[in-house]
């Protein structure tokens, strides 16, 4: 009986200092996200996202209130992500909350009116429709991190618009 009131002693006391070492962190720590992006992402972090992915970026931006990345995935397929909602000046310091990534071909047999609505119809991420002018297939895939978004989480994001990529690729065979 002693030895039970010892060792209910000891998880007390355990249990007391290891609530009061949670108490003294803040709000979040202690939770292995792998980091987050709580106010939009800089052209810098998300080109270190897309790199360990294993692609090569660029920052093709020519105008700050207009930011954009021209980035290469692993198969060799061009792409750009153009970044909106955004605030801050410069590569390091302008966070935006919303990223469009879009790819872009140009107008073959395959890559018709009804090939974008067949994926459009069967597919539910992304979007293929036809430029303005009739002489681009176009598809994009749009992100909207605007409440914060952990790494881990933006990585998917990244994950599943490689995914579908090569869904739309697949089905217009280019």
């Amino acid at each position: 009986m002693k030895r039970l009131l010892v060792i209910g002693a000891f998880l007390a006391l355990a249990f007391v200092f290891h609530s009061a070492s949670l108490a003294a962190q803040p709000a979040g720590a202690g939770k292995a996200t792998g980091g987050s992006f709580a106010n939009g992402i800089t052209r810098l972090e998300l080109t270190k996202v897309l790199t360990s992915h294993g692609m090569t970026v660029r920052d093709a931006t020519q105008n700050e209130a207009d930011p954009w990345l021209k980035a290469r995935t692993p198969m060799g397929v061009e792409f750009y992500i153009n970044m909106y909602q955004c605030a801050g000046e410069g590569p390091s310091g302008r966070r935006c909350t919303n990223l469009q990534f879009l790819a872009q071909w140009e107008r073959n047999k395959n890559t018709t009116i009804e090939a974008a609505n067949v994926y459009n119809q069967k597919f539910v991420f992304g979007r293929a429709y036809l430029s303005e002018d009739g002489k681009t297939f176009m598809f994009d895939y749009s992100i909207n991190i605007q409440d914060g978004v952990t790494t881990g989480n933006l990585r998917k994001q990244v994950d599943n618009w490689l995914r579908v990529l090569d869904d739309v690729r697949g089905l217009i065979r280019v």
